[in-house]
């Protein structure tokens, strides 16, 4: 947007920041770390941060079988290699310490701060303009999500790669440097393989294009951006191909998508409400109508929207960019390819910067008019401060939600106590502390606000079955397997309670069906190699231990299931060098690696015994 008047600007071609300003910066990022605080002490919540991180065994070491499967391989429903990768990192550093990914987390969000004081200053926006923007998305509590959820790590690399790329971009079309656009390219391709949700990239650059140049449409160059369109249909393939191969692409409202672009305008309207007044945020938000094509409140959210486009446009081409950059970044959630949310604080991580300038602008054109009004101009300045403390607070808030999954999900259930995925996961949360009543309490409310929830009838059945009732549990796992056939996790848990029942032929299919829908439960391997073992078929059972070495090296649990068969065929040797292997990859599990020891402790013995005289057959 032009300068205006006394609003000083930053100098749209250089890099050199003023020192007081640099103090600032400082400041606003001591105070954001300060905020995120909020979220300690910090333990991994159930939603998503086991797949990801607590039992992944890609992420146990550097080793060229997990590098492998990291870059060629799609993993719980995504492509997000560089991702996996940082998790790897952390892993290296320390360990399952969620403090220590927490931090990761909030120095990335601090990256992402300077990487986008730093892309603003490019485009000759006023200075407050930037600092107020900049204020904005550092702040904001629709970002604690991000942030503070360990499994979101992938919008924060996105996001950061992205702003790079577009702050390189912008550098080459004023100095048409080759670096530039090569490292804008890397950055994109950075960003691209940490999510999938910037593949729309290229479309801001043709919008960058047309807003800050007085070139028409049909004028613009196009051949610069191949490599980046290149790019993005890539990752676009391997992203749906991904969430296809996961059963993650099923849609929301089953309406198509014709109907979710014409409800694009009444979640832009939901989005905007968020973003300017998130006095109810929560983790799973549910939009306040359902789409339909008769319903008069969404043709007349499209129409309020079309008339906020024309009249931005007439504006100024850059401040229509700016709402341009607003919903071309929302374009992946619309749910136009099927997605199982409709609606998340996350989707709007990158989208904000596009209202946060917008209304930065706005606020200073109406602090510049208000010059002879003191009074109104102060009242004004308070207002604004007001919001701002106001945000601080419901960021402040919001990250002491993220702190486990209790906090996590009561707090989801105080905003909304009929959300039955809240209820299954704070039941899964206390099964886990062994609170077996109130979790079953919890399972059985989830299925009685949604009788065909395939996870709450899970959870049940796992209850009913710890009460002593397995006809009833295999009733609802039979249930919750009719719901979702393709769940590996249900098969896994029938497979286990058919075991326990003694129908090992049934129970062996299910565990064999779990590692078919998903080839890395190593829970489903772990069953098939015990129910070899109880059986007596020891053989069988140390054939699958080894390919569970095989398929996951890093993980204790093959070794651990070899050693039980080497000491069950009396190779005590080849018992005690399996459970040392165990040993070293336990991690942070103490009650395993108790186990562990206990094991190796006995073996040594009986070995030290074999070894003293007299103890073999004709020794002296």
């Amino acid at each position: 947007m032009p300068d205006h008047g006394s609003f000083q600007s930053y100098d749209a071609g250089s890099l050199r920041v003023p020192r007081s300003d640099r103090w600032l910066l400082a400041l606003l990022l001591l105070a954001t770390f300060l905020l995120y605080l909020g979220s300690l002490p910090k333990e991994f919540t159930n939603w998503d941060d086991g797949t990801y991180v607590v039992n992944n065994p890609l992420i146990r070491s550097f080793s060229l079988s997990n590098l492998n499967k990291i870059v060629t391989e799609p993993y719980f429903a995504n492509y997000a290699p560089l991702t996996l990768l940082s998790y790897a990192l952390d892993y290296q550093l320390w360990e399952l310490n969620a403090a220590g990914y927490h931090f990761h987390n909030v120095a990335l969000h601090l990256a992402c701060v300077v990487a986008l004081f730093v892309l603003l200053q490019h485009f000759g926006l006023p200075k407050a303009v930037v600092w107020l923007t900049t204020v904005l998305f550092a702040l904001h509590p629709i970002n604690v999500e991000s942030v503070s959820w360990t499994s979101e790590r992938k919008n924060l690399l996105a996001t950061l790669f992205f702003f790079l790329s577009f702050d390189h971009y912008i550098r080459f079309t004023k100095q048409k440097r080759p670096i530039h656009y090569l490292t804008s390219l890397l950055f994109f391709l950075l960003s691209l393989l940490s999510k999938a949700s910037t593949i729309v990239g290229p479309l801001a650059f043709l919008a960058y294009d047309y807003a800050f140049s007085s070139k028409r449409i049909r004028d613009l160059k196009l051949y610069d951006k191949l490599p980046f369109f290149i790019a993005s249909e890539v990752l676009a393939f391997l992203s749906i191909h991904a969430a296809g191969a996961g059963s993650a692409l099923t849609s929301y409202h089953r309406g198509g998508a014709a109907l979710s672009l014409f409800a694009s305008g009444f979640l832009f309207g939901e989005y905007l409400k968020l973003l300017l007044w998130p006095v109810e945020l929560t983790a799973i938000i549910y939009p306040s109508r359902d789409p339909s094509w008769g319903d008069l409140w969404i043709w007349a959210a499209i129409a309020a929207f079309g008339a906020a486009a024309v009249l931005t446009y007439r504006a100024s081409r850059q401040a229509f960019f700016w709402l341009s950059f607003f919903v071309i970044f929302l374009i992946p959630v619309l749910n136009l390819v099927p997605l199982p949310v409709m609606m998340a604080n996350r989707y709007l991580h990158i989208s904000q910067v596009g209202i946060w300038v917008l209304l930065a602008s706005l606020t200073g054109l109406a602090y510049r008019s208000l010059t002879r009004w003191r009074l109104m101009r102060s009242l004004a300045f308070c207002l604004m401060a007001g919001w701002l403390v106001f945000l601080c607070y419901k960021t402040w808030e919001a990250t002491r939600v993220w702190r486990n999954s209790y906090t996590l999900w009561t707090d989801t259930l105080n905003k909304n106590f009929y959300d039955g995925i809240a209820h299954y996961n704070l039941g899964l949360r206390f099964q886990n502390d062994q609170q077996i009543n109130r979790a079953g309490h919890h399972f059985l409310i989830s299925t009685l606000i949604n009788p065909k929830y395939h996870n709450g009838l899970s959870g049940l059945g796992a209850y009913y079955f710890q009460r002593g009732r397995p006809e009833l549990a295999l009733r609802k796992l039979y249930a919750a397997t009719n719901a979702s056939p393709d769940s590996d996790v249900i098969a896994n848990n029938l497979g286990k309670v058919l075991a326990e029942m003694g129908d090992g032929p049934r129970a062996l299919f299910m565990f064999l069906k779990a590692t078919y829908l998903n080839p890395d439960n190593i829970g489903a391997f772990n069953n098939i190699a015990i129910l070899y073992f109880r059986a007596g078929q020891i053989d069988s059972s140390q054939e699958i231990s080894r390919l569970m070495i095989q398929r996951f090296p890093d993980s204790w649990d093959g070794y651990f299931r070899l050693g039980l068969c080497l000491e069950a065929k009396g190779d005590l040797p080849g018992a005690l060098q399996a459970w040392e292997e165990s040993e070293r990859r336990v991690g942070a599990d103490k009650a395993m690696s108790a186990e562990i020891q206990s094991r190796l402790n006995r073996v040594r013995h009986k070995l030290s015994s074999l070894a003293q005289p007299g103890s073999f057959p004709g020794g002296s």
